[in-house]
C-alpha cells in the first residue's frame, strides 16, 4: 500500500491507498486541522502523527507521497516557503522529507513531495481514466495551480507550455495570472462592482444577484481569453478543472466555453468534483514514479573514472616504487566514519556544516543522520541551498564571466560566495530551539551566521571532476546539469575562486575538517589538530598527492613505470604532480588518511610556504610540475600560451602560463616542435590552419614550425607567445608557472578527442599572442637552455639550467652521490629526483623519502635541507624556485 497526503494551509489529509483501487475512495482517510504558523517541529509532529495514526501495525508501506504548497524543492524534500503570509514559513530551509521519515520511523520508505497541481493532474488522469495525448489541469482556489500532461506524464519543460511549466506567473491584463484566476480576484472584483466586501467565494455565488453573476461571467471570460492561445499552442484535448472555485462552475462555465469555442481542436472540459481524492491518489502515484527514477539513478556510479579512491589506510612503499598515495605522518588522530563524527557533534545544539562545491551533500546528510539517530538524536536539517538566489539571477550575474558557450575560456569572477545568496532568506533561516540538534548544511552554510560547532567538508578536485563526468554534481545555484566542459569552466572561473576565499576565512575557526571523497566512509580531524598538522608540514619536506588523466596523445611510460596505476586505462597523458589548484595534501594519523586541498597550506601561512615570493603571489602557488607522456602515443597540439596583458584582460589571471619542457626520458626518435621556420609567412600559416580545420586535412607543419631532437635531461624554454609542441616518445616534465588551462591550440593533427568529438581549436586567440619573430637560428640560441656548472663540490656539482628572461622561475640540477645540503635562501623549492632511486630528504628533525620521478616541496620556512641518495648510481635532482628579482 501507499500513503497519499494533502497538506493545506489549515488542514492535513492522509489516506491509505491500495495499489489496485481506481475510482473507490481510499481504504482509510484521516483529516485533521494544522496550525501552519507553529514551529517547524510542531508542524512535523502534526503531519507525522497523522501518518502514524493511519498506518496499522504490521502494514507494509511502499511509498509516501505528499502534496505540499510551495515554494518548495520537491526533488530534495526541502521547504523554501517564504513570503506567503506566514503559512509554513517556520519550515523554511528544513529538510521535511528527512524529518518525517525520522518522526514516523519509516526509515527505508521513500517520502516524495510534489505540488498539488501535479498531484491533481496525476490523480485525475488516473481516477477518471483519461486517454488524451495532451491535457491541461487547473486548480482554482487561493492560487492558480496548473499542470500539463503529454501521453499521461506530467511535463515541466516543453516548447508549447510556459517556461516555468505553469501558468501562475504568466502576464494577463497587466497582472500575473495567479492574481486573476484565484479567490483574491473574485473578492476584489465583487468589491469593485458592488462597493461591498464579501468574505468568501461561496458567499458571492449564493447571492445570485446581477453583480455576482457579472463577477463570475467576467471570471470565465477572462479565463477563456487567457487560456485560448496556450490551449491552441499546446494542442490540448482535455481541460480538467478542480479546486473550490470550480464548485461555482455553473456561473462561469458559459463564458469560458464561449471564449474557447473558436479553438481549432475541440477541447473537452471536465470539472473534477473529487479534487482532494485526486490529489491524494496523485501524490501516491508520483511517489511511486519518482522512487523508481531515483532507484535507477542510484544504480549509476557517483564517479566516472578508472582511478582508485584514496584508501582509508596508509600505503607504505619501501622498495623504491613510485607512490600514488603519498602521505604526511602526524601525531594527531585521524578519525574514520560517520559514527565517530556523530559522537563529536551529538552534544551540540546547533551545528554548521559548510564545505566545498562538489560534495555529495544529500548522501552525506543521510549517512550522518542515520548515525545520529542511533544515538537517539533527532535532527532538524536546514539546507542552505534554500537561500540561494534563483538560477536566473545567478546566471545573469555571472554571464559576463562565462564568455558564452566557449568550451574552455571564461574570466575570473571577483566577487564573493555571499553574492550567490539572498540576504533576506539567510536571515530567515533560524534554528528551532525545540529540536535536539539543528544542523545547517551545504556549501556556504556558515553564511547563515549561526553560532555553533563549525564543520568543513572538503573534496579533492580530481574527485569533483570524476563526479562531474558521472553527472552526480552540478554548479552552485544551477538548475540544470550542464555538459562537462561548461561545468568545469564555471567551476574554474567562478566557483573555485570564491570558494577558496570562503575556505580561507573559515580555516582559523574550524572545529572539524572532513575528507568526503569516500562517500560512505569519511575521515576527519579536529580543527585544532588540523592547524597543528599544517604548522608541522610547513617545517618539513612534503609531497602533494598526484593524479592521472588519459588524453588523445597519451602514452604508456607512466603505465610501465608506476605500478599502482590502473592498467585498463587507454593511456596516461598527464600526471598532476604539483598543479596546486587541483592537488591535495594527505595527512596520516594512526594509519588513517585524510586529504585536503593543497591551498590550505597557503591559507594557513603563505609566507612560510613562499617566503620572499609571498608578497607577489599571496595564496597563489606560482610554480607547477606535471608530466606529459607521449611514449608510444602522439604529438601534442601545436600551440602557444597568452601574453601577460592578454591573460589578465581576457581571463583575469594575475600572471601567465610560461612553460619549460624538461625531458625526463625519451626514445631515440623523440623531437620537440619549437619556434617558427626562418621564412615563416603569418598569413600563409593562418590560411593553412583554417583550411586544415575546415577540410579536416592534415598539413605539413614543419613547413612552418621547427623541430629539434630531444635528449634526456634537455630543457626547452617556452615563454608565453612561443609556438611549440612535444612530439611522440617523450616523457616531459613540465616546469612551468601555475596557470594550466590557457593553451591556444592552433593545429591538432585533425584528430578528435577521446570522446570522439572535435577538440577546441583557437587560431584567433593564438594569432593574437604568438610571436612570429621567434624563428630561425634565434630559437636554438634563446629557447633551448644551455647548462653551465654553477658550483662543484667533493661528491658532485650544481648545474644551472638557464631559463628565459621572461620566466620568473629558475631551474637548477644537482648531480651527486651520497649526501648534499641545499639552502633555500628564503624561497620555496620544488624538486624532483630525475635520475636515481630514493632521495631521503631531511630538514631539522623531519625526514621523508621520495622515489624516482616523485615531486616534492621544501617550504621557504625551511632554511636548509639535506638530500641523501639511497642508490648505487649518481643522483640528479632538479630544483625550481622563484627568481629573487621577480619577487
Amino acid at each position: 500500500m501507499k500513503i497519499g497526503i494533502d497538506v493545506g494551509g489549515s488542514h492535513v489529509t492522509v489516506s491509505v491507498i491500495e495499489n489496485n483501487a481506481v475510482n473507490e475512495i481510499p481504504k482509510r482517510l484521516l483529516r485533521k486541522e494544522i496550525n501552519s504558523e507553529e514551529k517547524a517541529t510542531a508542524i512535523i509532529a502534526a503531519i507525522g502523527s497523522c501518518i502514524n495514526e493511519i498506518v496499522n501495525e504490521n502494514e507494509s508501506v511502499e511509498a509516501v507521497g505528499i502534496a505540499f504548497p510551495g515554494p518548495f524543492n520537491y526533488d530534495k524534500g526541502v521547504s523554501e516557503i517564504v513570503g506567503v503570509g506566514g503559512k509554513f514559513e517556520t519550515t523554511f530551509g528544513v529538510h521535511l522529507q528527512q524529518s518525517l521519515q525520522d518522526f514516523t520511523n519509516l526509515k527505508n520508505v521513500p517520502f516524495v513531495f510534489a505540488n498539488d497541481a501535479d498531484c491533481f493532474a496525476e490523480g485525475a488522469y488516473f481516477r477518471h481514466k483519461l486517454k488524451s495525448k495532451r491535457a491541461v489541469f487547473l486548480t482554482l482556489g487561493t492560487g492558480f495551480g496548473s499542470a500539463f500532461m503529454v501521453d499521461g506524464n506530467v511535463v515541466k519543460q516543453h516548447l508549447d507550455i510556459p517556461e516555468t511549466g505553469a501558468f501562475y506567473n504568466q502576464p494577463f491584463q497587466g497582472n500575473l495570472a495567479d492574481d486573476c484566476f484565484s479567490v483574491r480576484w473574485l473578492l476584489a472584483e465583487y468589491k469593485h462592482l458592488s462597493g461591498e466586501k464579501a468574505t468568501s467565494v461561496k458567499e458571492i455565488a449564493n447571492l445570485n444577484t446581477e453583480v455576482s453573476k457579472t463577477v463570475f461571467y467576467n471570471f470565465g471570460a477572462n479565463m477563456g481569453e487567457f487560456l485560448f492561445p496556450w490551449l491552441e499552442k499546446f494542442g490540448c484535448e482535455e481541460l480538467v478543472i478542480g479546486g473550490n472555485i470550480s464548485k461555482a462552475k455553473a456561473l462561469f462555465m458559459p463564458a469560458l466555453e464561449e471564449r474557447l469555442k473558436e479553438l481549432k481542436r475541440n477541447v473537452k472540459v471536465i470539472f473534477c468534483d473529487d479534487a482532494e481524492l485526486s490529489i491524494l491518489r496523485g501524490a501516491a502515484i508520483i511517489a511511486e514514479k519518482k522512487n523508481k527514477i531515483q532507484m535507477e539513478k542510484e544504480i549509476h556510479s557517483k564517479r566516472k573514472t578508472t582511478q582508485p579512491l584514496l584508501p582509508v589506510q596508509a600505503v607504505v612503499k619501501e622498495n623504491g616504487e613510485y607512490n600514488v598515495f603519498p602521505s604526511f605522518s602526524v601525531a594527531s588522530e585521524v578519525f574514520v566514519g560517520f559514527d565517530a563524527l556523530a559522537d563529536q557533534i551529538a552534544g551540540h545544539k546547533t551545528v554548521v556544516i559548510d564545505g566545498f562545491g562538489g560534495v555529495l551533500w544529500e548522501n552525506f546528510r543521510q549517512y550522518l543522520n542515520s548515525a545520529l539517530l542511533e544515538k537517539n538524536k533527532n535532527v532538524l536539517w536546514y539546507d542552505i541551498d534554500s537561500c540561494l538566489k534563483s538560477s536566473d539571477e545567478i546566471n545573469k550575474m555571472i554571464e559576463p564571466n562565462l564568455n558564452g558557450d566557449d568550451p574552455v575560456f571564461g574570466k575570473k569572477y571577483l566577487g564573493e560566495l555571499s553574492d550567490f545568496f539572498d540576504a533576506k532568506k539567510l536571515k530567515m533561516l533560524q534554528p528551532d530551539t525545540d529540536a535536539d540538534i539543528c544542523i545547517v548544511y551545504g556549501t556556504g552554510a556558515s553564511l547563515a551566521n549561526w553560532q555553533g560547532h563549525l564543520v568543513y567538508v572538503d573534496v579533492p578536485k580530481n574527485e569533483i571532476q570524476y563526479r562531474m563526468r558521472a553527472g552526480s554534481t552540478k554548479n552552485l545555484g544551477s538548475a540544470e546539469t550542464l555538459p562537462y566542459s561548461q561545468i568545469y569552466k564555471r567551476m574554474y572561473f567562478i566557483e573555485w575562486p570564491i570558494l577558496n576565499l570562503h575556505k580561507e576565512r573559515l580555516l582559523p575557526k574550524l572545529d572539524v575538517i572532513i575528507d568526503e571523497q569516500r562517500i560512505d566512509e569519511i575521515t576527519w580531524m579536529k580543527g585544532s589538530d588540523f592547524r597543528t598538522a599544517l604548522d608541522l608540514m610547513l617545517e618539513s619536506p612534503l609531497r602533494a598527492r598526484p593524479w592521472f588523466e588519459a588524453g588523445v596523445w597519451g602514452g604508456d611510460w607512466m603505465k610501465n613505470h608506476i605500478q599502482d596505476l590502473n592498467q585498463d586505462e587507454v593511456n596516461y597523458a598527464w600526471s598532476f604532480e604539483l598543479i596546486s589548484p587541483e592537488n591535495g595534501i594527505v595527512f596520516e594519523g594512526n594509519n588513517h588518511l585524510l586529504e585536503v586541498s593543497f591551498d590550505f597550506l597557503l591559507f594557513h601561512n603563505n609566507k612560510k610556504v613562499l617566503g620572499k615570493a609571498a608578497n607577489r603571489f599571496g595564496n597563489y602557488f606560482p610554480i607547477r610540475f606535471d608530466y606529459l607522456d607521449t611514449f608510444d602515443g602522439g604529438n601534442l597540439s601545436v600551440q602557444c600560451h597568452p601574453r601577460p596583458d592578454y591573460i589578465m584582460e581576457n581571463f583575469g589571471e594575475p600572471f601567465t602560463q610560461d612553460e619549460t619542457y624538461y625531458i625526463l626520458d625519451c626514445e631515440d626518435d623523440a623531437e620537440v616542435y619549437l619556434g617558427f621556420q626562418d621564412d615563416i609567412n603569418p598569413d600563409e600559416f593562418k590560411n593553412a590552419l583554417i583550411e586544415s580545420q575546415e577540410k579536416a586535412e592534415e598539413i605539413d607543419i614543419v613547413k612552418y614550425v621547427q623541430k629539434f631532437k630531444a635528449n634526456k635531461h634537455d630543457l626547452f624554454l617556452i615563454p608565453n607567445g612561443t609556438i611549440h609542441a612535444s612530439g611522440k616518445n617523450n616523457m616531459v616534465l613540465e616546469i612551468s608557472s601555475t596557470p594550466y588551462i590557457f593553451t591556444f591550440k592552433m593545429y591538432d593533427w585533425v584528430r578528435p578527442g577521446l570522446d570522439g568529438k572535435p577538440r577546441p581549436i583557437n587560431v584567433e586567440h593564438g594569432f593574437k599572442n604568438v610571436y612570429f619573430d621567434r624563428k630561425g637560428e634565434r630559437v636554438e640560441k634563446e629557447f633551448i637552455s644551455k647548462p653551465s656548472v654553477n658550483k662543484e663540490f667533493s661528491n658532485g656539482r650544481k648545474i644551472n639550467l638557464p631559463t628565459h628572461e621572461e620566466h620568473f622561475y629558475a631551474v637548477d640540477r644537482y648531480e651527486f652521490t651520497g649526501e648534499i645540503e641545499i639552502e633555500t635562501l628564503g624561497q620555496c623549492h620544488i624538486c624532483m629526483l630525475v635520475e636515481g632511486d630514493i632521495a631521503e630528504v631531511s630538514a631539522g628533525q623531519n625526514s621523508q623519502k621520495f622515489k624516482y620521478a616523485e615531486t616534492f616541496v621544501i617550504p621557504a620556512n625551511v632554511p636548509k635541507y639535506k638530500i641523501n641518495h639511497i642508490g648505487s648510481k649518481k643522483a640528479f635532482v632538479v630544483v625550481s624556485y622563484v627568481k629573487d628579482n621577480w619577487c
